[in-house]
């Protein structure tokens, strides 16, 4: 079976990590969704549940099973995909900081991760998330570049999460490369 790990952080566009979920199922792909804590407040681990017809990762989750999971979920696993990736889940990469289930299996992780920023475009051009990505770029971390447009509350430029077919697409380039 061919298995990839989604992380899903806390951007208003979270719900589209479960476009995604449905378009690999759809190809053959099992799927592993984790979610940081508010992720979870934005989109349903039920739903990603329903969508993957596998176990969604919280940290929540991890405490009432006392499991490993982001340990486990390294294994076979193909791909390591973030979307959306906000600046804080970047700052935490690029930092090694590890206080949740998202963080802890990207630091897990042995195959090749794929970051989807989503975020306002004035924190998306920040000098500090900026350094991040180019920290996270040159340790081999992959990335879709954002789309420009309107955001959630309303400002305009680049920032806004990629097209979904597009992180799709990319994702599935990474694999092929595997």
């Amino acid at each position: 079976m061919k298995k990839i790990v989604i992380g899903v952080s806390s951007s208003i566009s979270a719900y589209k990590s479960c476009d995604l979920v449905r378009l690999f199922v759809k190809d053959g792909f099992d799927v592993f969704a984790t979610l940081t804590e508010n992720a979870a407040k934005l989109v349903s681990p039920l739903t990603l549940q329903a969508l993957s017809g596998n176990p969604v990762y919280t940290d929540q989750t991890l405490w009432e099973k006392r499991e490993m999971g982001h340990i486990s979920l390294k294994d076979d696993a193909l791909l390591f995909l973030v979307a959306p990736a906000t600046a804080n889940i970047l700052g935490k990469f690029a930092n090694g900081i590890a206080d949740d289930i998202v963080t802890t299996t990207f630091l897990a992780m042995k195959c090749p991760v794929l970051l989807a920023p989503a975020m306002n475009p004035n924190m998306y051009s920040h000098w500090a998330v900026q350094e991040n990505i180019e920290k996270l770029k040159s340790r081999g971390i992959l990335f879709v570049e954002p789309d420009s447009g309107v955001v959630a509350c309303g400002d305009e430029g680049q920032g806004k999460l990629a097209d979904i077919e597009k992180i799709y697409r990319k994702a599935l380039d990474v694999i092929e490369r595997v």
